[in-house]
């Protein structure tokens, strides 16, 4: 799987960008995120934002307003078949804004690093076909990010990345 990534934001520093992306890759692969589609060079964009940037995007896409934590475009289902199993395929987009990762995690006295991996995890199994409109949705997706930390807590040890 390669992993696009951009940083829209000055606001924060991450500690290191390679390891994020490695971490990245590693919850894409406990999420099974690579047997969605069969091809042998997918990709996924991971953009990190402030709130104006993901309330533009939120507005314009989905029509809600105001910030939101991630939000996650999946492609699954534009696979073609005909498309060449070697040929490049981007499987999904994730958006997440930063200063809400910050906010929310004051909140839930969570640090920002702990938001921003379960923000990667919460928009890769939405790609995955996990959704949270409902309450035993909300309680599935709930349990499968924490499997998916707590299994890259398994392989990676404590990641600090932001």
């Amino acid at each position: 799987m390669n992993i696009c990534f951009a940083k829209k934001t000055d606001k924060y520093d991450l500690k290191d960008q390679d390891l994020l992306i490695k971490v990245i890759e590693q919850i894409a692969e406990i999420s099974s995120l690579h047997t969605l589609v069969p091809s042998s060079d997918l990709v996924l964009s991971v953009i990190l934002l402030d709130d104006p940037q993901i309330t533009e995007i939120n507005e314009q896409y989905l029509n809600h307003e105001g910030p939101t934590d991630v939000i996650s475009f999946d492609y699954v289902d534009d696979f073609d078949e005909e498309i060449d199993a070697d040929d490049e395929f981007t499987i999904g987009e994730l958006y997440i804004s930063l200063e809400t990762a910050k906010r929310q995690g004051e909140e839930y006295n969570k640090t920002l690093n702990e938001e921003l991996l379960l923000y990667i995890a919460h928009g890769i199994l939405h790609i995955c076909g996990y959704d949270d409109h409902c309450e035993e949705d909300i309680n599935e997706m709930r349990q499968a990010e924490q499997r998916v930390l707590s299994e890259l807590n398994k392989v990676m040890g404590t990641v600090e990345v932001i």
